[in-house]
């Protein structure tokens, strides 16, 4: 995933913009030491900082913003808060299931998406939400089985 201090400031609040590459820098500190457990408050407030931006371009923030919310997941997953991790990778779903509705959905955004989904199946295993892995597993499916379409009518 692509980490807060590639983040452009046409995007973002310049101020904001060093406020997350400081951030980003404790995080991966944090997490180079193993304290992933410590590193999520750092990351629950780079989601709160790209959240709370305003921007003409909606669709390339929206993007930063589900790395951010699947990177926050993906740190509640690896310190065992499951519930957590449903939430913000719920949130990052939503965000990449929308990017690929459209006519030529990029590979990355299906990749992460993809990707996300078998995080969120592990993490419903855990639970023990049979019924959401399933529905998961079906969303799946379908996306794999578009984008192959999709990616067969672009190579023809």
């Amino acid at each position: 995933m692509t980490p807060p201090h590639y983040l452009q400031s046409q995007y973002i609040n310049p101020a904001s913009l060093v406020e997350l590459q400081v951030l980003d820098q404790v995080v991966t500190g944090m997490q180079q030491q193993g304290n992933v457990k410590g590193s999520i408050p750092y990351l629950a407030k780079i989601c709160q900082i790209v959240d709370n931006q305003h921007t003409d371009n909606k669709t390339a923030l929206d993007q930063i913003r589900a790395q951010a919310h699947a990177q926050l997941a993906d740190a509640y997953f690896k310190a065992q808060q499951f519930i957590q991790c449903e939430a913000s990778l719920n949130l990052a779903i939503k965000i990449w299931e929308k990017a690929t509705n459209t006519k030529s959905p990029e590979t990355t955004t299906i990749n992460y998406l993809l990707s996300a989904y078998d995080q969120l199946i592990e993490c419903y295993e855990v639970l023990g939400k049979s019924k959401m892995i399933e529905y998961i597993k079906q969303r799946k499916t379908k996306l794999t089985t578009t984008s192959s379409s999709i990616q067969a009518l672009s190579s023809s």
